[in-house]
């Protein structure tokens, strides 16, 4: 008798345990349902659907498709303009990516300062961030305008013969909606550099004014290797970001002059508008695949330099 009561008050405790173990494992996952839900419906199931889809001569407008297999990928390869959009994206790329890897770096710096007024010059450089694109494209398309004071600053550099809007002009209108990108992301990446250089330690740059080093020389040999972490993080962003670049070219050229700022992403878009459906489909399957790989090799190249870090 007594060994059964003292075997009760166990075996409930045991079952309380288990209990409360059960309902640990539960409650991460009622958090993270809302999430599971909402990218599920917007991200998985439209990217399975474009898998299904480029796989198909699907039309739209009778919600039927017949199995081509890869017809589509081999059409889309086959397409001069297909290769112009990738060739113009690989540019946009070229010309953002080292463009918002060391211009937010060299705010967060100025910006990192203690000194009298310096979170206003913080919220002026986030201010970009928070401005709406469709304003950010009227604004840059009246600088840009012919009358513009940026045509104006050309001319009178000599760069331009004449007045020119920089936007309808084949050499120069991807450069032109690049730099749209470049201010726009500036502060948010300022500010991801920003934490970075909070986390590096005071003393680094005490012991390194004690054996002489300039302001250059702390930057390049301490600020520069210790943000290794932020630049890998800004660097996938702007990848990702600059493959699936859109509304800059929508609201200022539409891709043109000529395919000149037709990205993959305008591609797809002509493609869709056009309701070939299966084609846009495989071309954004090609661009997945793309922004995954170039996102995991920037990834590698820059993990090494952070494993000597932690060296």
């Amino acid at each position: 008798m007594n060994k059964e009561n003292i075997a009760l008050p166990v075996s409930t405790t045991k079952t309380k345990v288990v209990r409360r173990k059960k309902k640990n494992l539960l409650t991460p996952w009622l958090f993270l349902l809302p999430s599971i839900l909402v990218l599920g419906t917007f991200l998985v199931i439209p990217i399975v659907e474009a898998f299904h889809w480029s796989l198909l001569d699907y039309k739209i407008i009778a919600g039927t498709g017949e199995f081509v297999g890869l017809a589509n990928f081999k059409e889309i390869f086959t397409d001069t303009s297909f290769w112009l959009a990738l060739w113009n994206t690989i540019l946009f790329l070229i010309i953002v990516l080292p463009l918002n890897i060391f211009l937010p770096m060299i705010l967060a710096v100025l910006v990192n300062q203690t000194i009298k007024g310096v979170s206003t010059f913080r919220i002026l450089y986030y201010l970009p961030v928070v401005t709406p694109m469709v304003v950010a494209a009227l604004m840059w398309k009246m600088l840009y305008s012919q009358s513009g004071p940026v045509s104006s600053i050309f001319v009178s550099l000599g760069l331009f013969d004449n007045p020119t809007n920089l936007l309808v002009q084949s050499s120069t209108a991807l450069v032109a909606v690049s730099a749209i990108t470049v201010w726009k992301g500036l502060g948010y990446y300022m500010i991801i550099y920003l934490a970075g250089l909070q986390s590096i330690s005071k003393d680094v740059y005490e012991s390194a004014e004690i054996d002489g080093a300039n302001a250059f020389q702390k930057f390049w040999r301490i600020t520069v290797p210790m943000l290794t972490p932020s630049v890998t993080l800004v660097s996938v962003m702007t990848i990702i970001a600059g493959m699936k670049v859109f509304e800059e070219i929508a609201l200022t050229t539409g891709g043109g002059p000529a395919g000149a700022t037709t990205t993959l992403v305008m591609y797809i878009y002509k493609k869709f508008m056009s309701l070939d459906v299966s084609i846009a489909s495989a071309a954004g399957v090609v661009l997945l695949l793309l922004a995954i790989g170039a996102s995991l090799l920037q990834m590698k190249l820059t993990s090494s330099r952070e494993e000597d870090l932690r060296a």
